[in-house]
């Protein structure tokens, strides 16, 4: 009966090692296509880019893609809040917005670092 049982041993011993090949494919995509968002301020074009790269990963990690939706989120909204003011017709508050939005991306990736490094 021990001998029925080693290659079920054999196989849970092999599962999570695919597992994290799979998150550490996912968190390299995701971390590659929030690159662009690192440093400086982007503009409205570099925004939309990065969402539709996130956009296009098919994620196998479950918590991965949660954390993909919501960064395409608030990107949805930096993206928006820029060309508003590019428009010449921002209200007072759009400088607060983007600023707050861009921070909330660059968290956002930090968060999806301390992720993948567990």
């Amino acid at each position: 009966m021990t001998r029925h049982l080693w290659p079920l041993a054999l196989l849970g011993m092999l599962l999570p090692a695919g597992c994290d090949d799979t998150r550490k494919q996912d968190c390299d995509k995701l971390l590659t296509a929030m690159k662009p968002l690192d440093q400086g301020m982007p503009t409205a074009d570099t925004v939309d880019s990065v969402m539709r790269q996130v956009g296009a990963i098919k994620f196998q990690y479950q918590p991965l893609a949660i954390y993909g939706e919501n960064y395409r989120s608030t990107l949805t909204v930096l993206s928006n809040t820029l060309r508003l003011k590019a428009s010449g017709q921002a209200p007072d508050g759009t400088d607060d917005i983007i600023k707050q939005k861009l921070k909330e991306a660059r968290t956002d990736k930090d968060d999806v670092q301390r992720l993948c490094l567990q």
